[in-house]
């Protein structure tokens, strides 16, 4: 064997045994984090962290889902809808305080509700206790952000506070609908 042919080979060792070692190294870190190969490629191509991609997504009665990403929770529209809507994102910080409550059988078994930082309401209907107990475990750990008093102290929301932002929110919904305009000629 000549001296170029011996080189060419060893050079070629190193590369496959330095790509070798490095599939090692990443399937151990995937490993040591409880993260699955597939877990990780699936969270690379849908931008979310691999670390999170164990995590339970939850989908709405009318098929939004929840999934969680890198800086928060993103929304994700139901794939076979009329009329294609974007996305919408929550992040850490967007909700004083979130819940879930047994809703009306025929119309929404399942409520999770949502107080915002300016004390905005929203809802998310879901056919099961557990779906929307996945959802809420995702706002409480990534977005929900309790406020503080004056002492330092959580000032976590009452359910009178929900209350009222569900008032506020109907109010704003009738006043749109325009149900609060005079009629014309009276």
């Amino acid at each position: 064997m000549s001296p170029a042919q011996l080189t060419i080979g060893l050079v070629a060792l190193i590369a496959i045994v330095g790509f070798m070692m490095r599939g090692r190294n990443r399937d151990e870190e995937a490993s040591e984090a409880g993260v699955s190969d597939v877990d990780r490629m699936l969270a690379e191509v849908s931008g979310a962290d691999p670390k999170t991609a164990g995590e339970l997504a939850a989908i709405t009665s009318d098929g939004w889902t929840f999934v969680p990403v890198r800086s928060g929770i993103d929304l994700v529209p139901p794939p076979n809808s009329d009329l294609p809507q974007p996305r919408s994102r929550l992040d850490a910080g967007d909700a004083v305080g979130a819940r879930v409550r047994r809703g009306a059988p025929d119309f929404d078994p399942w409520r999770l509700e949502m107080v915002g930082r300016d004390g905005n309401y929203d809802a998310w209907f879901f056919e099961t206790e557990e779906a929307a107990r996945a959802a809420l475990d995702l706002l409480q750990r990534r977005i929900v952000r309790v406020p503080l008093d004056e002492d330092g102290e959580p000032q976590p929301v009452r359910d009178l506070d929900f209350d009222e932002a569900r008032r506020r929110d109907e109010e704003t919904e009738h006043a749109l609908e325009g149900e609060d305009e005079p009629e014309i000629g009276s």
